[in-house]
């Protein structure tokens, strides 16, 4: 079985709901739950892979602190392999306060990002370089020291080491977006931004006009997430296709958290189980939905052969 090694933002996710607005200054609103979870979108890849049921490394920074112990226990028990995440006594782990609007099932958030702006080229290891199959670059554009140059440099790397090579990339809160990511893109085997982003990378709305732009600039495959709207691809120099989400009764959504992360995460187990790259993202579409059925990122993940045997019911291939 091919290892998948993800790479990247690694965050911790305290999670406050019901939560509709902010309170005014010098007042107090009450919520029923708040509950913390591992998150940043490596974190969360390398949690849904290993839920699935494949062999996952992650490779990050953590502060070595209360929230970098609670990241570490929450990696160890799912079984994901954290040799590669330094733990820094000098930085704060991330960390986002997520307020859930429990009508809208969306989101509002303050977000701390210290552990991730130190993380570098020097947290990814030569054993983890060369045992990985396919690598998955997770929140690109928020990773302030790895970003640009580093990045190039490393993807170039282990594409010539015959790596396949994924990205994914997190909103640019510099506002600086495609020169972080330009250099590593020619290198790529895989694209899988979402469309929020794109519109940002490229200025471009359109989906089919965005994927078309995108392969112009060098990676070999592109997937755009479109959201409730699944998501095209782009295949090689083949005509961009549309993959439809798998369904799910809205009564059944708690959050949208992590939904993205989980496409991803589902497309390379699919590719790392040798499906193609349309069967593979339409299980990626599949573990989107198991996603969102459950609070916190990971939690509504399930082996992988459960989520193939619910795609057969709904004769979704």
């Amino acid at each position: 079985m091919k290892k998948i090694a993800c790479i990247g933002m690694t965050a911790i996710d305290v999670i406050t709901t019901p939560v509709t607005s902010l309170p005014p200054l010098n007042t107090v609103y009450h919520v029923d739950k708040i509950r913390m979870f591992v998150g940043g979108c490596a974190a969360n890849a390398a949690l849904d892979l290993a839920k699935l049921g494949l062999p996952a490394r992650l490779a990050c920074r953590l502060g070595n602190d209360i929230f970098g112990q609670f990241v570490m226990g929450e990696l160890t028990r799912h079984g994901v392999d954290t040799s590669s995440v330094t733990l820094d006594a000098n930085v704060d782990s991330a960390v986002t306060i997520v307020c859930l609007d429990p009508v809208e099932k969306e989101r509002r958030c303050l977000t701390t990002s210290e552990s991730n702006d130190h993380f570098d080229q020097g947290d990814i290891t030569e054993e983890l370089l060369q045992e990985s199959d396919i690598i998955f670059m997770a929140g690109m554009c928020q990773l302030k020291k790895f970003d640009g140059a580093q990045c190039g440099q490393f993807v170039k790397r282990a594409h010539e080491l015959g790596k396949f090579m994924a990205m994914d990339v997190m909103w640019d809160f510099e506002g600086i977006w495609m020169p972080k990511i330009a250099d590593a893109l020619p290198y790529l085997d895989l694209f899988m931004p979402s469309y929020d982003e794109v519109v940002e990378l490229i200025g471009e709305k359109d989906p089919e006009a965005m994927v078309e732009v995108l392969h112009r600039l060098g990676p070999k495959n592109v997937v755009v997430k479109l959201g409730s709207q699944g998501a095209i691809v782009k295949e090689g120099d083949g005509v961009p296709y549309r993959v439809p989400i798998f369904p799910c009764d809205p009564e059944e959504i708690v959050d949208v958290i992590g939904a993205g992360d989980s496409s991803c995460a589902g497309t390379l187990a699919g590719l790392a189980k040798g499906m193609p790259l349309k069967d593979a993202v339409a299980f990626g579409q599949a573990v989107a939905s198991y996603c969102i059925r459950a609070q916190g990122t990971y939690n509504g993940i399930r082996p992988m052969e459960e989520i193939l045997a619910a795609m057969e019911k709904a004769s979704i291939k």
